[in-house]
Parts: structure tokens; C-alpha cells; sequence
């Protein structure tokens, strides 16, 4: 939808803030005094595919009461494999020019470009906008916070999709106040009022929004806030024989309370009300064309936290309780004048869908402080999911319980060195109501050991860390124990460092994972493995640093090797007639190459770049097995006797720059 997306110039001045048309994000990227700010973000994201987004932004101040400010952007995701290769092609720009008359009024213009390649669609849009800033109570003392400001925008938007083009007009108002309704009160209330609205031949973009704040100190030890908020869009597209409306509407509310209770303890109320809407609704462009069925959908959610924090000397300890719900209807309109019986079978079939959601939580923690080196950490956690669906054609009614305990103690054996040990189990249930789905019920259980250290002797440094966990999915059903699985994962982390002398410092991080899965037989508590994927990530580097009056600067060089092994069981097909043979394959994905990376920091400069000199391999082994396999994988003995091994230099490039200063044009 076409409308402002940019602030308003210096809040030193009378200016307009324009919330909930414009972009915010410009308000904290660009400061008052950054005339060019740039930013190019490019890299390689996998074999073919490449990413790139920049942005050039500013504020000019053209005299002593005109600003302009500006932005333009671009974000390209690009595979050299396809036709065409771009996969995402946007660009984007936008300019705010903004006149002061007098100490209360304002005038403007801005241009807003948006361009999708891929997509085939353009948008540009001319606002024109007046409005002015005043005090509510000018002459009340007390009341010095009072104020009102106030928006006319009027223009033109021109667009461009499905081979069809568009021009029509655009118009709205913004209304920001801060009001304070009583003399007595010490705390404001915030409004926020905007509607836009754009007509583009049978189309027609609507935004609408109001938002009121209250947040108020309710004595010495208490904090409450309301908030109330209201949305509506409408957003119309050409679908080929019909133009498509997409209309939503939300209802907010959300009520917070702090409270510091005595003896260092606090206690959080958090609640909240959604009510969502939504409709899909369709208008022929011709009177020979296919009615197509207008549906939506109404929802509210609640949800609500309540806290408690209790801080000692030498324990601390939170308690919190969270309950969510969401409940969605579906429904139809009768746009298509159906007869009352096959209007209600559609109706019908659409309300499967209808779903209710509750999540009930509790979750507790305490930390205990046994020696000035060693504490104690015990939390749990309690969760139900309950899923109700109200149409008996719905089968997806279930419960989702879990239940975790965790155990953790962190140590200080020497300012030098600390260790930690954490042991957690969790239990996990899954049970559809209906018998259709029942044999999708399943228990899990799991067993996390997690221990760690970190030795930090002068000059060198070592970190280390490790998860270990297991998990064991058994079906409830008899006739389903071929489907029961159990799974290890091992996680290895080390991170060395050595400042080998001043400026010069040699790292070396290595980091393995292990997942193993395997059919489980519960009552004997064995497993058959199915397959194991094993990964190697070691990198090793040189860095040497640099530090100046003008900024400080580093460069490193090193090399990374990263290896994958994939077990598993596969068929291999043979050259004649006869059945696919059982093997045993393993997978071998390497890639290695050295590394360089630079990085710069001057003032308002960041650069940042690395590359890596890729080599990738990939290569099969197998071994023969004894017998027939079926289902799975299969493979010739040539496809497995192939090995491939190709250059691919990674890299990533990140740039960012602001010119600074306060010149001004026409005095």
C-alpha cells in the first residue's frame, strides 16, 4: 500500500512524527546529523546461491526550516543455476521533503518507489501532507506535556501487477496526542490515530489503526499499564478472472502490573486479548466469469503471565505461570447463491477446519549460592498442549504433555579456571483422541548430560563444552513397536586461544557432532542402528591486530576443514534383472580450504570481509550386505564409484559508513 515511510526532520523543530504510516526504523538509523549513511551486505549463502542488500540513507538540511530525507534500498537473492537466476530482486526508495511555516505549521511531499523483478510488480507513489504541532494547554503550568499534532496527506499511486496497470488517487490523516484528561493525574495518556487509504480502479487499499497507552505508578511499590489498540487492512490483488480482497481486523488489549512486595521479592501480572478477523472475499471483473466462494474466519486469543521473583543473599528463586488459548471458526458467505442445502454442506466442510488451542505452563527455577564458588541451579517445567477440534471429520484432537527437571553446578576451583556440570531429563507424551490418529501416540523420554570448563591462565585460554543426550520414542500401540526409535546425540565444542605476543593471537576451534538413530526394541532395551551422521568443523588461524588514533584494524589468515559422514543401509541396484542387494553406505562430504578475513573500525566505518577457499569433495563407500533390501535409497555401482571435487570460494562482504555533519543550504 502506497504511503509515507519516512520521520519527520529534528524534534528541535515543530515537526510531524508520522507513526504508523511512515517506517520507524529510519527514525533510529539515521541521526540528526547524518548527511549519507551506506551500508552493502553481500555473501555467498550455498553452492549457487549468493545474497546481497544495500541501502544508502540521509537527512539534508536545506535551510533553516526545510529537511529532506531519503532512502533507497535494495536486496537481491540470486541462483546462478536458474532461469532466470534472480530468486529475489526488490528495490525500494523513498524521499521525505519537509517545509516549516511558523512555529506550529508544516508542509511536505515524498515519493515512494517499490519494485519487485521477479514478481513483476511496481509501485510509486506522490503524497503531498500539511499539518501542524500544538499544546493542548498553553497557558497551564502544571500541564506542560499536553500536546497535539496533526496530518492531511493527499496524493497519487500508480501501480503495476498481472500485466495490469492502475493510477488512482491516495488520501489520509495522522492524529498523535498526548493528553492528560486531569490536572491531578502525573502520568499521560497516549493516542495514535491513523487511516490511508488508496483507489486503484476495481481496487482498493485500506490501513486504519488507534492505539491508546496509560501507564501509571499506582502507589510506591506498584506499576500498571493499559493498552488498547485496534487494525484493520484491506489489501485487493487481481486474480485472473476476479480481484481478490484480503480484509483483517484485530481487536487488542493487554493489561501489565508490577508490584515489589516486601522482603526483596516482586510479583508480574501480564495479560492480554486478541481478537482477530479475517476475510477472503471476491468480486468478478466480467459477468461471464466463475463466482469464486467468499470465506474467513474469526479468532480470539487469550494469555496471561503471572510472575514472582524472590532475591536473598544467597538465593534466588521465580515461580511463573503462563496459560495461553486460541480458538478459530471458519465460515462462509453465500456470495454464489447456492441453495440452502449445498450452501450448508459447504459450510460444513469448511468448519473442519475449526480448531481450539490451550497451553497451560508452569515453570520454576532456584539458585542457590552453597560456598562463595559454587552454586546450585534447579529449575522445572511443566507444559499441556490441549488441541480440540469441534468437527468429528477432524482427527487432529490430542494432548501434548512434557514434564523437565534440569540440575546444574557452576564452580570456581581458581580465578583462573571454573567448570560446570548439568544434568536434565524431560518426559514427553503424545496421545490423539480419536481413534484414527492413534497410533501416532508415542512417549519420549530424554536424559541431557552437559558438562563444561573454561581455564583462562594469562596469555591462553581454553573453553570447552559438551552435551551428551538420549532419547528414547516408544509407541504406544503393540502393533506399532517396529516404529520405535532411540537417538544419540554427542555435541563437542572446543575454543582455544593464545596471544602468542602483543597483537598477535592464534586460535583454534573444533567442534564435532554425533547423531545416531535406531530402531528400538522397549522391552528388551535394544536397538538396531539405522543411521549415523557424524560432523568434523575445525578452523585454525593467525590474527594480527592493529590500533590507531583513527580506528583499529585486524587481519587473519587460516584454514578450515569440515567434514560429513552419513551411515546408513541402501540398495544397490543390479546391472541385469534380479532384486536390489543390501549395503551398508557411507556418505563423505569434505570441504576444506584456507581462509582470510580483514576487518576495519573508523569512526563511522565498518568493514568487514572473509573468504574462503572452498574445495568440496564427495565420495561413496559401501560395503556388501547379506540378502534383499527394499525401501530407502538406491544406487548402480556406478553412480556409487563417482567422486566429484570443485573450487567454491566463499565469501562475505559488509560495509557500513555514515557522513557526518551539520552543513545547511540556502541561509
Amino acid at each position: 500500500m502506497g504511503g509515507a515511510s519516512l520521520a519527520a526532520a529534528p524534534a528541535a523543530r515543530a515537526q510531524l512524527v508520522p507513526d504508523g504510516v511512515t517506517d520507524p526504523t529510519l527514525v533510529t538509523m539515521t541521526p540528526t546529523d547524518t548527511l549519507v549513511g551506506v551500508r552493502l551486505h553481500a555473501r555467498r549463502i550455498g553452492v549457487s546461491t549468493y545474497t546481497q542488500q544495500s541501502e544508502a540513507y540521509g537527512r539534508w538540511h536545506l535551510g533553516k526550516r526545510q529537511t529532506l530525507l531519503y532512502r533507497a534500498r535494495t536486496d537481491w537473492v540470486l541462483d546462478s543455476r536458474g532461469r532466470p537466476p534472480f530468486v529475489r530482486e526488490d528495490y525500494r526508495a523513498d524521499a521525505l521533503h519537509l517545509i516549516g511555516l511558523g512555529r506550529h505549521w508544516q508542509v511536505g511531499q515524498q515519493m515512494v518507489y517499490d519494485y519487485s523483478h521477479a514478481n513483476h510488480i511496481r509501485t510509486v507513489t506522490w503524497l503531498g501532507r500539511a499539518g501542524g504541532q500544538w499544546r493542548l494547554r498553553p497557558r497551564s503550568t502544571p500541564d506542560s506535556l499536553s500536546q497535539l499534532r496533526v496530518a492531511l496527506l493527499g496524493g497519487l499511486t500508480h501501480d503495476m501487477r498481472n500485466g495490469r496497470q492502475d493510477l488512482g488517487p491516495t488520501y489520509g490523516a495522522e492524529l498523535t496526542a498526548v493528553v492528560r484528561p486531569l490536572a491531578a493525574w502525573p502520568e499521560p495518556v497516549a493516542l495514535r490515530l491513523v487511516a490511508l487509504q488508496t483507489q486503484l480502479g476495481p481496487r482498493r487499499w485500506q490501513r486504519a489503526l488507534a492505539d491508546a497507552v496509560y501507564q501509571r505508578a499506582v502507589d510506591d511499590n506498584s506499576l500498571a499499564l493499559l493498552r488498547l489498540g485496534y487494525r484493520n487492512t484491506r489489501t485487493e490483488d487481481y486474480l485472473p478472472a476476479n480481484v481478490q480482497r484480503i480484509q483483517s481486523d484485530t481487536l487488542a488489549a493487554q493489561v501489565q502490573w508490577t508490584y515489589q512486595l516486601p522482603g526483596q521479592a516482586s510479583f508480574r501480572s501480564d495479560n492480554s486479548v486478541l481478537l482477530p478477523a479475517r476475510a477472503f472475499r471476491y468480486r468478478r471483473l466480467g459477468p461471464l466469469a466463475d463466482t469464486v466462494q467468499n470465506l474467513g474466519y474469526r479468532q480470539h486469543e487469550y494469555d496471561t503471565r503471572q510472575e514472582l521473583l524472590l532475591t536473598r543473599r544467597k538465593l534466588q528463586a521465580r515461580i511463573q505461570f503462563s496459560y495461553h488459548e486460541r480458538v478459530r471458526g471458519y465460515h462462509l458467505d453465500n456470495n454464489r447463491l447456492l441453495a440452502p442445502a449445498r450452501f450448508a454442506t459447504a459450510e460444513q466442510r469448511e468448519k473442519i477446519k475449526d480448531i481450539s488451542e490451550k497451553t497451560t505452563q508452569w515453570q520454576a527455577e532456584l539458585t542457590w549460592l552453597l560456598r562463595p564458588r559454587h552454586a546450585l541451579t534447579a529449575g522445572g517445567n511443566a507444559q499441556l498442549l490441549r488441541v480440540d477440534t469441534p468437527s468429528p471429520e477432524n482427527y487432529q484432537d490430542r494432548d501434548e504433555a512434557s514434564h523437565q527437571l534440569r540440575l546444574r553446578l557452576t564452580s570456581r576451583w581458581h580465578p583462573t579456571f571454573r567448570t560446570s556440570l548439568g544434568l536434565w531429563g524431560e518426559y514427553r507424551q503424545l496421545i490423539f483422541i480419536k481413534a484414527q490418529q492413534s497410533a501416532e501416540n508415542y512417549s519420549d523420554r530424554l536424559l541431557h548430560w552437559e558438562p563444561g570448563f573454561a581455564w583462562a591462565p594469562g596469555t591462553f585460554s581454553w573453553r570447552g563444552s559438551y552435551h551428551l543426550w538420549v532419547s528414547y520414542q516408544v509407541r504406544d500401540r503393540p502393533a506399532e513397536q517396529a516404529r520405535n526409535r532411540a537417538s544419540r546425540v554427542l555435541e563437542l565444542e572446543q575454543h582455544l586461544q593464545w596471544e602468542v605476543r602483543p597483537q598477535w593471537l592464534l586460535t583454534l576451534d573444533y567442534q564435532r557432532r554425533e547423531n545416531r538413530i535406531g530402531q528400538l526394541n522397549w522391552q528388551s532395551f535394544r536397538e538396531s542402528p539405522l543411521d549415523t551422521t557424524i560432523l568434523h568443523d575445525m578452523s585454525l588461524g593467525l590474527r594480527r591486530g592493529w590500533r590507531g588514533v583513527r580506528g583499529q584494524s585486524s587481519l587473519r589468515a587460516g584454514y578450515r576443514f569440515l567434514e560429513q559422514r552419513s551411515h546408513q543401509r541402501a540398495a544397490l541396484l543390479p546391472e541385469g534383472a534380479g532384486a536390489a542387494g543390501l549395503i551398508y553406505l557411507r556418505t563423505l562430504t569434505r570441504q576444506h580450504g584456507p581462509e582470510l578475513s580483514f576487518e576495519r573500525r573508523a569512526g563511522s566505518l565498518v568493514l568487514t570481509t572473509s573468504l574462503w577457499l572452498q574445495q568440496l569433495q564427495n565420495l561413496y563407500r559401501y560395503r556388501p550386505g547379506q540378502g534383499t533390501y527394499i525401501g530407502g535409497s538406491s544406487y548402480t555401482a556406478e553412480e556409487l564409484g563417482r567422486r566429484s571435487s570443485r573450487l567454491l570460494p566463499y565469501f562475505e562482504l559488509l560495509l557500513e559508513y555514515q557522513l557526518r555533519g551539520r552543513a545547511r543550504w540556502g541561509r
